[in-house]
């Protein structure tokens, strides 16, 4: 990923769900001339986050085995503009992994309330080869914020 729309990980159920957040701030690059008076984030990429927190949650699940890369969504819905100051809940719920390809069901909420949906995301799964695993789980370790430990394992207590 060229860049994180979440800021950590902060639940992870192997192959059932990954919750993350993201803290909105007026300083993210997006809202660099978008909406001059009225920043609000761009309804795209609340859904990338959400592919990201499902595609991090299949990649993890896999054991760094397959790395997700989403390839279609249906039944996208949005109910409520995201602002700076509000916390992106991600939800990631993981409905099917093959060698082939993924399925997850998402939200996005903000203050409890859901702010968009997504019946299904697919994804295909790219087999990591071998040499390059190490290389793909600090990747992750990285995005987890303290969720994973130097290992790619789960930590029993944040990293810092």
């Amino acid at each position: 990923m060229r860049f994180y729309l979440f800021d950590k990980i902060t639940h992870f159920e192997s192959g059932k769900s990954g919750t993350g957040i993201k803290n909105v701030t007026l300083t993210e690059d997006f809202f660099v001339k978008h909406y001059d008076r009225t920043p609000l984030m761009p309804e795209p990429l609340i859904i990338e986050a959400l592919a990201q927190v499902g595609g991090w949650s299949i990649a993890v699940s896999t054991q760094y085995h397959s790395v997700a890369i989403m390839l279609r969504m249906d039944n996208v819905k949005f109910y409520k503009y995201v602002r700076p100051g509000d916390q992106l809940v991600l939800k990631a719920s993981i409905q099917a992994i093959s060698d082939n390809g993924s399925l997850i069901e998402g939200r996005a909420e903000v203050d409890g309330e859901v702010v968009a949906s997504v019946d299904r995301l697919m994804y295909g799964n790219y087999q990591v080869p071998d040499h390059l695993k190490g290389f793909v789980k600090k990747g992750y370790v990285y995005a987890s914020g303290g969720f994973l430990d130097r290992d790619g394992n789960v930590a029993s207590r944040p990293v810092i």
